[in-house]
């Protein structure tokens, strides 16, 4: 029986009004091909393709110089679907807290404010570096085990920032890796309470943070489906819950490849970009963003795994979203769908865009 492959779109140039800036140089060819029989080899809904590792393959989606070369969806998807961001909202995160700095709003280096019994080192800085030392164990997002499951499904749900306040320091500040859903639901709740302190009620909280959501950030970007949830206490899930389209997602993997500059104005303020890609206790972790590394032995090596371009950095989520920027190759590349997590899957995702994004070098 023959491979059905779904095909919605495939946009070159800016023919959709998707360009993001001048193009400097035409894409190459070899990258559509590349992409077209990666695509091709994975495309079909819930496994059925010959990579039944990568499950439901969504969208991928291509840019390079500013300018969308590349775009195909599954059945069920298209250009104005959105899609749960999972931990990718970690990125989101990042680029919040950088709009708040720039603002002159938040020092990212001023003790927290909301923790119960806080360690007199413990700063933003540290939760959006996951290495704020807190006691928690991600987990397998099993009630049983997983300090996320507990804090968004258990009996941390109806108050997010409560249940992570609440937390002791396992290790001092800045010393040790770990990664934490919670660290990022922290400085959710950190930014928001230096932003709007008299913010009393959960509903003024949800509402002012929503509006300087798309004030800041969204409106500027031009992001049209980016949805942030927020938690019964008003909180938004800066650890795991935007919702936005493909095309949305890709613009914000080109804010960060244009160093924070969108369209002329700045967004993020300089040098936000590169804290972001900068490792601090790991290898493969920056602030918010994942990061390519030559370590593979990693317990989580990088997603290329030291055969794609090195200076690539990710906005990664569960089930496989991902958004890559590259740098020297002036471009981004998204892809969503729904794949186990169990690692294997996770080295097949990078084994399937790795030659991709050598094209693009």
């Amino acid at each position: 029986m023959p491979l059905s492959i779904p095909r919605r779109q495939l946009v070159l140039g800016g023919a959709l009004g998707w360009v993001a800036g001048r193009a400097q140089a035409a894409p190459s060819p070899a990258t559509r091909e590349i992409a077209s029989l990666a695509w091709a080899r994975a495309a079909t809904s819930r496994g059925a393709g010959r990579l039944p590792r990568l499950g439901q393959n969504d969208a991928l989606l291509i840019a390079q110089d500013g300018e969308l070369v590349f775009e195909r969806y599954g059945a069920t998807s298209g250009p104005d679907v959105r899609h749960i961001s999972w931990s990718m909202a970690k990125s989101f995160t990042h680029a919040l807290v950088g709009v708040a700095v720039g603002q002159g709003r938040v020092n990212i280096d001023q003790p927290l404010s909301l923790m119960d019994r806080p360690h007199p080192g413990l700063t933003l800085r540290h939760l959006l570096n996951l290495t704020d030392g807190l006691d928690w164990r991600e987990g397998a997002y099993e009630p049983v085990d997983s300090d996320a499951s507990r804090m968004l499904f258990g009996p941390g749900r109806l108050n997010t920032a409560a249940y992570l306040a609440a937390r002791r320091q396992k290790y001092p500040p800045g010393k040790v890796f770990n990664y934490s859903t919670g660290a990022f639901q922290m400085a959710a709740a950190e930014l928001q309470a230096r932003l709007f302190p008299d913010a009393q009620s959960p509903e003024a909280r949800r509402r002012a943070m929503a509006a300087w959501m798309q004030e800041a950030l969204f409106g500027p970007l031009g992001l049209r489906t980016a949805l942030a949830e927020f938690d019964p206490h008003g909180v938004f899930y800066g650890g795991s819950l935007i919702y936005a389209s493909a095309r949305d997602y890709l613009t914000f993997g080109e804010l960060y490849r244009q160093d924070g500059v969108w369209r002329g104005a700045r967004i993020l303020p300089a040098g936000w970009t590169e804290f972001a890609r900068t490792p601090t206790a790991s290898p493969v972790y920056g602030a918010g963003f994942w990061l390519e590394s030559k370590i593979t032995n990693r317990p989580t090596p990088s997603l290329f795994a030291g055969k794609g371009p090195l200076d690539a950095y990710s906005a990664q989520g569960h089930n496989g979203q991902v958004v890559i920027i590259l740098p020297k190759a002036r471009a981004v590349m998204v892809r969503l769908g729904l794949m186990g997590d169990a690692p294997e899957n996770w080295r097949a995702l990078g084994d399937w865009l790795t030659p991709i994004a050598n094209s693009l070098v």
